[in-house]
């Protein structure tokens, strides 16, 4: 089974490195501008779009895989909250040049190519305007090869060190790039995603007693573990001038 379609099956709402307590925390710590649209890209099942929209946010989030959006519009009903779905490759956005003051990313780009994508997110944002990019980024230390087997079983062109994520974003016009939050791939880390349980999860019908899709949730969990020693994430902050 595909490790997006497994984690759309199953609805997980933070799947991203951290999971939803580094969410909170970031926006605690960088609180996105009230004044205008906040454009969360990759959306999943709407669990971070639902909780800016709970904060009083107005927020346009995309995905591209229908499973998901349907999950994350299901999400905002049950929670009352009003955000504004759209289906949406990250490689072509469908919103006009200066569009968003503030563009949030939880492991998404990695999975897109990430040059295309970054430039999408230049153009759509407004002078001054904001990105936060969390993702996964391979230590210098990692070996030739080490993380092959991880980019092939989630289907990520590539993983990318630091200054190879710099150096993308500069290319696109972004300036004043900064790393914020830097952690190791720890143990503990990836159960903090269990301190905030989702009230909002959706599972698919028969998906927990589904042996393909239990197979791959291992697998992911033994990948990442497997590499940790290479692997640390925090989120990437850069300004439209």
């Amino acid at each position: 089974m595909d490790y997006l379609e497994m984690v759309a099956r199953l609805g997980i709402g933070s799947a991203h490195p951290g999971g939803f307590l580094a969410t909170i925390e970031q926006l605690e710590k960088y609180k996105p501008a009230v004044g205008g649209t906040v454009l969360e890209i990759g959306c999943g099942t709407g669990r971070t779009a639902c909780y800016l929209a709970e904060q009083g946010y107005k927020v346009v989030a995309t995905d591209v895989d229908p499973i998901l959006l349907s999950k994350a519009k299901k999400r905002a009903a049950a929670m009352g909250v009003h955000v504004d779905f759209c289906q949406a490759d990250a490689h072509a956005l469908p919103f006009p040049d200066h569009t968003f003051q503030t563009i949030l990313v939880e492991s998404v780009t990695n999975f897109t190519q990430a040059g295309r994508s970054v430039s999408e997110y230049f153009r759509v944002l407004k002078p001054t305007g904001l990105l936060y990019d969390r993702e996964m980024f391979v230590r210098t230390s990692a070996p030739d090869g080490a993380l092959d087997e991880m980019k092939s079983f989630f289907r990520m062109p590539s993983l990318m060190k630091k200054e190879e994520w710099i150096s993308i974003m500069e290319s696109s016009g972004f300036s004043q790039i900064q790393m914020l939050d830097l952690s190791e791939l720890k143990d503990e880390k990836l159960g903090q995603q269990y301190e905030y349980p989702d009230d909002y999860q959706f599972f698919d019908e028969g998906s927990l007693l589904d042996d393909s899709v239990l197979e791959c949730g291992i697998r992911s969990s033994n990948l990442i573990m497997d590499n940790k020693e290479h692997l640390e994430y925090g989120t990437l902050r850069a300004v439209k001038l």
